[in-house]
């Protein structure tokens, strides 16, 4: 069983970190996530190893050791890549990130060169009476290899942590600016990485735990077949899920440059409106000219409505535009839009009979939970509740 479980974990690895390596020709983005599948592969593969290639599995535990200090840059940038205003690309000043896993590397290829009976009794049957056997100058490299791993172990829990702040730090930010930009942000929130971070979090903390406490307290033991069934499941989502997201802002890449300051910045930044040339009078204008897109024109029921098809309807600048709802209606463009949406909404719910998922079709929203949200966020009811009450009245 763990076998079965460990190979189907490694061949979905595998492929999936190829279509992925094959979609980064065109988009950088997919890179990092193929690399992070990858070292994850080398991080788990034990189970098949011992089973198929016993002679490997040295090797590849001293491998996994980089491999692991990979992992969590690795997912950052897959994060940074897909939430990015504009195409990922790898930078120089992204280096810095890899340094641990650096360090391990040299660290791992010092491993390497240390006598196979070292590696097979220290790595596999963990016996270190061995060290008592060998000469001064190798017992010495092996000690400070073996203590220069423990402390990249802990730096290895302190980085994911790091980056498990960063992502989340990330993700919240994305969501905001998505509301900047589109009236409908369901298909964008990436809401799966949530639940990923959640799980990633959990096992991480009991990995993180497990591990200090093996190597400084005493020996613990993790049910081996439960850690693959879990492992598995994280690898599956992950692998589906991360060939099907796209980059949020990516319809908005080749959009024209008003667009692009806006997604540089965020609109609801205030300080990004202090050099705008747009005053009180020409504000003024262009919110009459919103307003009449929206209540003669009655724009917000098209579901895909964004910034930048509103800019268009009104012959506007996208950034004029954003700078006007947050300066002068105190709101961005998802909630101004969906204020309309929840006005029509109310509307039908008083004088049709159209169930509640109908009615929000028909003004808007995509989604059922969306359209909760926003209606209980304008009227603290629910449709029903509200339906209800108008009813009774």
């Amino acid at each position: 069983m763990l076998i079965a479980l460990n190979v189907s974990a490694l061949i979905i690895i595998l492929f999936s970190a190829n279509l992925l390596l094959l979609r980064a020709i065109e988009r950088q983005v997919y890179l990092p996530l193929a690399i992070f599948l990858l070292a994850i592969g080398v991080v788990i593969c034990q189970p098949t190893l011992a089973s198929l290639a016993a002679s490997l599995q040295p090797t590849f535990l001293i491998l996994s050791l980089p491999a692991i200090l990979l992992i969590a840059p690795s997912f950052w940038f897959y994060i940074e890549g897909i939430t990015a205003q504009a195409p990922w690309q790898f930078r120089q000043m992204h280096k810095s990130h890899f340094v641990l896993f650096f360090v391990g590397a040299i660290v791992a290829l010092v491993a390497l060169f240390l006598p196979n009976e070292v590696q097979y009794a220290l790595l596999i049957e963990g016996k270190d009476e061995i060290l008592k056997t060998l000469p001064p100058t190798t017992k010495y490299i092996t000690v400070v290899t073996l203590i220069a791993t423990l402390l990249l172990i802990i730096g290895w829990i302190l980085q994911s942590g790091y980056y498990f702040y960063k992502v989340i730090r990330r993700l919240s930010q994305y969501r905001q600016h998505l509301k900047d930009l589109f009236a409908s942000t369901e298909a964008k929130e990436i809401r799966w990485l949530s639940w990923l971070l959640l799980a990633v979090g959990v096992v991480w903390s009991a990995t993180a735990i497990n591990i200090i406490v093996d190597n400084l307290i005493f020996s613990t033991s993790v049910n081996a077949t439960v850690a693959s069934v879990i492992m598995l499941i994280m690898i599956w989502s992950i692998a589906v899920w991360g060939l099907r997201q796209k980059p949020g802002f990516e319809e908005l890449y080749d959009s024209d440059e008003d667009i692009q300051v806006v997604l540089e910045k965020g609109a609801s930044q205030p300080e990004k409106y202090q050099r705008s040339a747009l005053n009180e009078q020409h504000a003024s204008k262009i919110a009459q000219k919103i307003e009449c897109a929206m209540q003669q024109d009655h724009l917000f029921l098209e579901a895909s409505l964004s910034l930048q098809k509103l800019a268009k309807h009104i012959s506007t600048s996208p950034n004029y535009i954003s700078q006007t709802l947050n300066e002068n209606l105190g709101m961005n463009f998802f909630d101004y839009v969906n204020k309309y949406r929840v006005e029509q909404a109310k509307h039908q719910l008083e004088h049709t009979k159209d169930t509640v998922l109908d009615i929000a079709m028909n003004v808007g929203f995509n989604a059922k939970s969306s359209f909760y949200t926003a209606f209980k966020k304008e009227t603290q009811q629910t449709p029903s509740q509200y339906r209800k009450s108008v009813t009774q009245d």
